[in-house]
């Protein structure tokens, strides 16, 4: 076995209970080809998987063929907001879409916009929850959330505290693993299982961040072995977003209709 998995799984015995675990994709809308690759691997592992769909980039023929499959395997595969256009507006800051650079109504109207969009697309099977493009927003975007319906935000964790909504946060990033460990001629995965086997330690739920437009066939071959070493394990248990809300949501009946 992989020396990484071997750290990994002996931070999963010694933990006191169970390490509840969820895979995040990002940016759906994007790379067709790559996403429904990544889809291919997860659902042949039955480890469900949770779509941040940029609005702006979904189309009907990705919905369609998204939806074909959440129902071919109800729960593997979720689908969630993920900004409006993925489009950074800050000139001095760090990337951001919803950052200090715009005022609340910008914000109210981009976030009502998609919201709007991804309904038409997907119905009921659209989960209300709010992936801010690379993962930060404005002290000002989480009450806005709230007020629109939202059921929770996910951020990297430690992003800065607030009360609007519940969070659940991302843990461990597998492109930036992955980079890390080119520069060191490794495969990554030592990286990736170690990052997780941290966070295990240290309570979960943990938080997996994947982004298929950057995955090739040999990160797909890494995430098979790392999903067959953890699905089955008596003291793993891999999630869907929604179920990790603090109480069960109809998601679609969550959020408001638009005005």
């Amino acid at each position: 076995m992989h020396a990484g998995l071997s750290v990994l799984l002996a931070a999963l015995e010694a933990a006191p209970a169970p390490t509840r675990f969820f895979l995040r994709d990002d940016d759906a809308g994007w790379e067709h080809t790559r996403l429904l690759a990544l889809l291919d691997h997860t659902e042949r592992a039955e480890v469900p998987i949770d779509l941040a769909m940029i609005p702006k980039a979904a189309d009907a023929a990705l919905a369609f063929t998204l939806c074909v499959r959440m129902n071919a395997a109800p729960g593997l595969v979720g689908v969630h907001q993920h900004g409006w256009a993925h489009t950074n507006h800050e000139s001095a800051q760090r990337k951001c879409e919803f950052g200090t650079a715009r005022d609340a109504d910008a914000q109210r109207r981009d976030l009502r916009e998609g919201r709007t969009h991804l309904l038409g697309l997907f119905g009921a099977q659209l989960d209300p929850i709010f992936t801010p493009p690379w993962n930060r927003c404005s002290a000002a975007t989480p009450p806005l959330l709230a007020e629109l319906g939202f059921a929770a935000l996910s951020r990297s964790r430690g992003a800065a505290t607030q009360h609007a909504l519940p969070e659940l946060p991302i843990d461990v990033d597998w492109c930036k693993q992955r980079r890390r460990a080119a520069l060191e001629g490794t495969d990554g995965l030592g990286h990736i299982a170690h990052e997780l086997a941290r966070c295990v330690s240290a309570g979960g739920p943990v938080g997996l961040m994947l982004h298929h437009a950057e995955m090739d066939e040999a990160d797909l071959a890494l995430l098979d072995r790392l999903l067959a070493a953890t699905h089955h394990h008596p003291r793993v248990c891999w999630l869907p977003m929604r179920a990790l809300l603090p109480s069960a949501v109809g998601a679609p009946a969550s959020l408001q209709s638009p005005s």
